[in-house]
């Protein structure tokens, strides 16, 4: 398995170590529930360093971006970040992402386990003068996340990072650590307040260390799917995936229909016509599982994509890909062999106050 650059201050710190899209990653240090609160009350620090980040640049970028992925990349305003999807020939979703704009140049982070899948389908894709860098191996990427990430990490930076707005992005100056690159996002994957932090990977075991004798609860991969279920964001591999497109997993909104991009034509066929959809359950009785299937009038009409017990809520809470004609506030979960009651609630679970 691959390993991030800070795997040895992992294991230091007593963290379980698990598989996670190909890496040794740590899935939690203290406890899931622990530090899930942690962060939805102070702050967090995950080391995300597993994910894939690419530099897109030249004249064409603009128009090379509007193609591979479903977003106005083109027209996307300096210091600003985009969530976006990169879709197949059949509209499904290869990969969710987020799109950086620097000046002259974009910035992608895609998921760990898709890669070296995604940075093979670009250069495939690549036309005019596009160039491409794959500096995921050069750089860690930090996420800092909670109420207090914007003191913590005000404490440490020369940038004014308290005055960014949600989703946006700037280049970032740290006191007494000269990082060869270093970039900050008000991004994240928690529903908390937050940010993701790029930083050359020689001076990121500083950055970690800092943050961390400051006060800055390290969080493994456990507590970050159980805050991002919460939130309501999408996993790929599960609410999204290659057989799963975009408008039956409720994500319509992000599609710039003006551009030519990849998997339009057979997105264009079921625009007005979903047969999936995604919908937001807690169940009684029992905590559902991704995989398990979802019921309707005696009827399987679907499975669940993830699930989970919720620290915040103190309940089971999940999402699963139901047929679109269902619209009943209450479902049926087979869990064990035994059908549980679940009711359809709204998205998200949780939202921060802002």
């Amino acid at each position: 398995m691959k390993r991030t650059y800070l795997y040895d201050e992992h294991l230091k710190l007593g963290a379980k170590m698990t598989e996670f899209g190909g890496w040794e990653m740590p899935v939690q240090y203290s406890s899931i529930i622990d530090e899930h609160n942690a962060v939805r009350t102070s702050c967090g620090i995950f080391d995300t360093s597993h994910m894939g980040t690419f530099i897109i640049s030249d004249k064409d970028s603009g128009d090379f971006l509007n193609k591979v992925t479903v977003g106005d990349m083109k027209n996307l305003a300096d210091k600003k970040a985009k969530y976006s999807m990169i879709l197949n020939e059949n509209g499904g979703v290869k990969d969710d992402i987020i799109v950086y704009k620097f000046e002259n140049e974009y910035m992608m982070v895609v998921n760990a386990g898709n890669l070296d899948k995604d940075w093979e389908w670009l250069n495939r894709c690549k036309t005019g003068d596009t160039q491409l860098k794959n500096i995921s191996a050069d750089i860690c990427l930090l996420a800092l996340q909670g109420p207090k990430a914007a003191d913590m990490l005000q404490n440490m930076a020369e940038t004014d990072v308290k005055s960014m707005k949600y989703f946006t992005c700037s280049q970032l100056k740290l006191k007494d650590i000269p990082a060869d690159f270093c970039r900050v996002a008000r991004t994240g994957y928690t529903g908390e307040d937050g940010f993701e932090i790029f930083i050359s990977k020689n001076q990121a075991v500083v950055l970690w260390e800092k943050l961390i004798s400051a006060g800055v609860k390290p969080c493994g991969l456990g507590c970050r799917d159980t805050l991002r279920l919460e939130a309501c964001m999408p996993l790929h591999g599960h609410e999204i995936d290659e057989n799963i497109n975009p408008i039956d997993a409720g994500f319509e909104k992000i599609i710039y229909w003006e551009n030519n991009f990849t998997g339009k034509e057979k997105l264009l066929a079921i625009k007005n016509a979903p047969s999936k959809k995604i919908i937001a359950f807690e169940c009684v009785g029992g905590i559902a599982r991704n995989g398990n299937k979802v019921f309707f009038g005696g009827k399987e009409a679907g499975y669940v994509t993830s699930g989970t017990f919720s620290p915040t809520l103190r309940k089971a809470i999940g999402l699963a890909l139901i047929d679109f004609n269902v619209n009943n506030n209450e479902v049926e979960i087979e869990i064990h062999n035994n059908r549980r009651k679940a009711a359809v609630v709204n998205k998200p679970f949780y939202k921060r106050a802002k």
